[in-house]
């Protein structure tokens, strides 16, 4: 369902690649062998090599060949699966074929519908929600592929999704410089646990996964990297027995096999050939799907200064040769425990922001619905039936109106503010005055009466995020002009200083101002120093600006008097700002 929220509103960050296709989805469905098999059926996976790589979101992939995969297996019942796939004329063609009980033709034309359940088919089970198939096609959609399927009831279905070749079809903002992925085996190895405990055998007990998928799921893998051979095989004999380990000659090798397939935890020598071992870090702390990854140091070298320097780079624990069984067993289950409450506090705030972007888009869509239309039959009340109303009762719709107004203002300052803190933070060389002049020139066009003095310093730049920091100008500029409305001529300045070496940019006027005692609740959302009859608003802008300028690294604070105006002064970090 949040996958779908997220594709609806356009919230979807796809990445795409380029993958060996053939490689990857051979590997994918042959996760579903053992399940396969254990139900009496055969699974045949033709899949050659391809011609040259095809640009796919990997994820999204998955989902899909796993998707389909286990579609089939939860209707065929005799038989087989054959998975193909092959090079076509411009596209790429996955095909799914099953000998099972099939489709109805009169069910075939809302296949792909969500929350669609075909009613007495015969499966082996009923449980689900009616959304795989559904999200199989959008996620092929987003890809600018198609998928079609054809069945003959009691003969079973044929699945086919082509994606185009090359990458000019995809968002040219999403194609992305080849990464290490992410590994695919305990999510994949979810969907082929799940289809063995669809077997009538097993549907009433809890059942362990086949062999391959139990590696991932009964003991954690632990990748050791050491030039010692008697090392190696002595590290390997301790750790065996609790964990499952693999062993490398250097760094080179032993990120090899991470990238083959994610471990929980490095164990690694430091003095190697080819690569040493804070190569190896450093390389694991730049890759952002490994970054986590807790890394253990082994090393003779026991001074403060190395351990410092180490903790620097980003180890999570050194151990100092030589040392005790006792120790090394210690240090591994605590990182590998601190590892895991990571990870899940990670899962847990991804599925709290997930949990919060369907509220806004609920927000966005559910609550404007019932506020347009009390403002639309309000304005109808007045433009149709003035004359029946006297004076009060219009006065009582213009209010009404005026607070959907405001309800419609508020809701859209509550979404920016839920937004500004998720996303993707793009870095760029912003020109600040420019921006600043932009916002000016809109709010003077907005009131062309009001004798207003701009003066914005030239050649401001700074590196962020230019979507960002046109909404921190927005603001602030904004409220310089609303505070300084009640004055016959106001001066508004936008320009910067320097403090520490870096540039301290700000937003001054001579309005309204405010009493500096209260300076701490300026940036507090629904926070405001002034009544509504004052000033309008809704009391989240400036802490909407707080926040956009914490991502960026920096601070924002202000200063002001009554009647006497305010300065606002904020920094963005560290980059070139001038």
């Amino acid at each position: 369902m949040l996958d779908f929220s997220r594709i609806e509103s356009g919230r979807v960050l796809a990445a795409y690649v380029a993958t060996d296709l053939a490689v990857y989805t051979a590997d994918l469905a042959s996760i579903f062998r053992a399940a396969v098999e254990k139900a009496g059926l055969t699974l045949n996976i033709d899949c050659p090599g391809l011609p040259e790589p095809v640009y796919v979101d990997r994820e999204m992939w998955e989902k899909v060949v796993l998707n389909l995969l286990s579609n089939a297996f939860k209707h065929t019942f005799e038989g087989g699966i054959d998975v193909k796939l092959r090079w076509r004329e411009g596209c790429v063609e996955l095909t799914v074929a099953d000998t099972g009980v099939g489709i109805r033709p009169e069910e075939l034309p809302r296949l792909f519908e969500r929350f669609h359940q075909i009613k007495e088919a015969k499966s082996r089970t009923h449980e689900g929600t009616g959304i795989g198939l559904a999200l199989v096609r959008q996620l092929v959609q987003l890809h600018g592929g198609t998928i079609t399927v054809e069945s003959r009831e009691g003969k079973g279905s044929i699945f086919k999704v082509a994606l185009k070749t090359g990458r000019d079809h995809l968002p040219a903002d999403q194609v992305k410089a080849a990464s290490t992925p992410s590994s695919t085996a305990p999510r994949a190895a979810a969907y082929a646990e799940e289809a063995i405990r669809w077997l009538p055998e097993l549907m009433t007990a809890d059942v362990e996964p086949e062999a391959s998928a139990r590696r991932d799921f009964s003991k954690k893998r632990i990748v050791v990297a050491d030039d010692n051979a008697d090392m190696r095989e002595y590290l390997r004999k301790l750790l065996a027995g609790r964990y499952e380990v693999v062993v490398t000659a250097n760094g080179k090798e032993a990120l090899a096999a991470i990238r083959g397939r994610r471990p929980d935890l490095i164990l690694s020598d430091i003095m190697m050939p080819v690569m040493d071992g804070l190569e190896l870090l450093k390389e694991l702390r730049a890759d952002l799907e490994l970054r986590t990854l807790p890394v253990i140091f082994l090393s003779a070298r026991a001074g403060e200064e190395a351990k410092i320097g180490w903790i620097g780079l980003g180890v999570d624990d050194y151990i100092v040769k030589p040392f005790s069984v006792k120790e090394l067993l210690a240090r591994v289950q605590t990182q590998l425990n601190l590892s895991e409450i990571r990870e899940n506090a990670i899962k847990q705030v991804a599925f709290a922001n997930a949990e919060l972007e369907t509220f806004n888009y609920s927000v966005a869509h559910d609550l404007r619905a019932p506020l347009r239309s009390i403002d639309g039959f309000s304005k109808l009340l007045l433009d149709k039936y003035a004359e029946k109303i006297d004076e009060e009762g219009r006065d009582f719709l213009r209010r009404v109106r005026a607070g959907a107004s405001r309800m419609g203002e508020l809701i859209d300052d509550l979404l920016r503010l839920a937004n500004v803190t998720r996303g993707v933070l793009r870095r760029e060389i912003v020109d600040l005055s420019a921006l600043a002049r932009q916002v000016a020139e809109g709010l003077q066009n907005a009131a062309a009466d009001r004798a207003v003095e701009f003066i914005i310093a030239p050649d401001l730049k700074a590196e962020g995020d230019g979507v960002l920091l046109q909404l921190v100008l927005e603001n602030l500029l904004g409220n310089a002009w609303k505070y300084t409305s009640k004055h016959q001529s106001a001066r508004i300045e936008f320009g910067a200083t320097r403090a520490e070496g870096r540039p301290v940019y700000f937003v001054r006027d001579d309005g309204a101002g405010f009493d500096i005692v209260f300076a701490n609740k300026l940036f507090k959302p629904f926070s405001r120093l002034h009544t509504l009859r004052e000033f309008e608003g809704s009391g989240i802008g400036l802490a909407t600006v707080s926040r956009i300028i914490a991502r960026h690294g920096g601070r924002i604070w202000g200063e002001g008097q009554v009647e006497k105006g305010a300065a606002f002064y904020f920094t963005l970090g560290e980059g070139p700002h001038e």
